[in-house]
């Protein structure tokens, strides 16, 4: 039913390609372009995981979509696929890269489309975990959250250091600190997320040779924030930032309020 093109991202899961549909198949309700994220069937239980959260999330705009998994074969090994909605944009990771800071504009666009996006999958009873402009992709301009493969559901905790989920450098203090992955971890790295596309820089400037522990000690153990105060931001930017980076968790806003706040009030959906 469909055809790898080429590999288009890779991490510890697996491979994404990018894939051909037959549409000369009666049975085919997908679109001619997939992305097909894949693993051997016996380590495919991370993506038999993000199935099952896709599975449960499902029927959001602001989500990238699952239409659905299968299994397929490759030189005697069985791979277990995920068949997504392709990203003709890239990610906001890409953007960024290529393009540099983003327009405030733009950059207030897709904080709505993220805040909407993370509404629906607070609300379904997960944490996405891993929140980074790596993992929004842009579809038709429209920015979309992926990457469900470190979602969790609300309620449950990881306190084994060893097993610290996301990436580090949008970490809330409290996932390293006390292994503590609510929802507002994701408004923290949406904060860190809407630094980035504001400035075009990450949101904590480490030397290059950092040692790890060092990163997460800033983070988690510090008083220090990102700084948010930088030129070419309004008011209404810098205070959004200020409500999503706040190191107390019970301080920090929700997407239910950041819904409301003025910068993303200004960009009518």
């Amino acid at each position: 039913m469909w055809k790898s093109v080429k590999i288009i991202g890779q991490g510890g899961f697996g491979v994404v390609k990018m894939a051909t549909v037959d549409q000369e198949d009666e049975d085919c309700h997908l679109p001619p372009v997939i992305a097909v994220k894949s693993a051997p069937l016996v380590h495919s239980e991370s993506l038999q995981k993000e199935r099952e959260a896709f599975s449960d999330l499902e029927g959001s705009p602001y989500l990238v979509h699952c239409y659905k998994a299968d299994a397929s074969e490759e030189d005697g090994v069985l791979y277990y696929n995920l068949l997504l909605e392709y990203a003709n944009g890239g990610s906001l990771a890409d953007r960024v890269k290529h393009g540099g800071r983003l327009c405030e504009e733009e950059a207030r666009k897709h904080t709505k489309s993220m805040l909407n996006g993370l509404h629906h999958i607070h609300e379904g009873g997960y944490v996405h975990c891993d929140i980074k402009p790596g993992n929004v992709l842009l579809v038709d301009g429209a920015a979309k959250i992926a990457d469900l493969g470190l979602a969790k559901k609300i309620g449950k905790k990881n306190r084994n250091r060893s097993g610290l989920r996301g990436t580090t450098m949008y970490m809330a203090p409290e996932a390293v600190a006390e292994g503590d992955y609510g929802a507002k971890g994701d408004i923290w790295a949406l904060g860190c997320t809407v630094l980035q596309l504001l400035t075009g820089k990450p949101p904590w400037d480490f030397k290059e040779k950092a040692d790890d522990w060092n990163v997460l000690y800033r983070i988690g153990f510090s008083d220090k924030l990102p700084e948010i105060t930088r030129s070419g931001m309004s008011e209404e930017a810098i205070d959004f930032l200020r409500k999503c980076l706040v190191r107390d968790p019970r301080l920090r806003w929700s997407s239910d309020m950041l819904m409301k706040h003025a910068f993303v009030l200004e960009h009518i959906m």
